[in-house]
């Protein structure tokens, strides 16, 4: 696990000015054992993979943090998305580290516009791809001065946590981001 800040992770996201940790369980690797899961959580309908690599890696965190965030809260599909696949990967993930962790869980973002995968895209195409697509599911939901932990399954280039984290960030959260693998961009 990659703790220290400001790590490689942490400089990615330049948009974030509230960031405190940005953390991976793994660096992505073609053909690991990582991919392997992620592929299988993702495309292959293996839910329970989610929520085991989400305990493992709340495992680990708890290891090193103890009281650090209030609310844990993922990434959001779009729903046409969601309903296609029947689960959010992000939200399985983010489930199994609340458990670990003790901490709450709740989405509390959603994605408003439905746009193309992100898998085949450059890296200002998908800043430009995600650039304004998520809101606070409630409006009104008091995050200001709450510690929450935005979790998704693979980090690329940022693009979709630094768009994602823009609710939070205009709701005046402390942020931290938690991948279970990332890309050494």
């Amino acid at each position: 696990m990659h703790l220290d800040q400001p790590n490689q992770l942490h400089r990615r996201f330049f948009d974030i000015p509230n960031l405190k940790y940005a953390m991976t369980y793994a660096w992505f690797q073609k053909d690991s054992v990582i991919q392997e899961l992620l592929h299988q959580l993702k495309y292959e309908g293996n839910e329970a993979i989610g929520l085991l690599l989400g305990e493992i890696y709340g495992k680990e965190l708890s290891q090193y943090f103890s009281d650090e965030w209030d609310l844990i809260t993922s990434v959001p599909i779009h729903y046409k998305k969601q309903r296609k696949r029947g689960y959010n990967q992000s939200d399985l993930i983010a489930e199994g580290m609340s458990s670990a962790l003790n901490i709450p869980f709740e989405p509390i973002i959603k994605k408003t516009v439905n746009k193309k995968s992100q898998t085949k895209k450059h890296r200002i195409e998908r800043f430009d791809n995600v650039e304004s697509t998520f809101q606070l599911i409630n409006p009104n939901k008091n995050i200001y001065e709450k510690r929450v932990l935005l979790v998704d399954d693979v980090l690329t280039t940022g693009a979709t946590l630094q768009s994602s984290s823009q609710p939070l960030i205009k709701g005046g959260a402390e942020i931290s981001i938690a991948t279970i693998s990332a890309t050494r961009n």
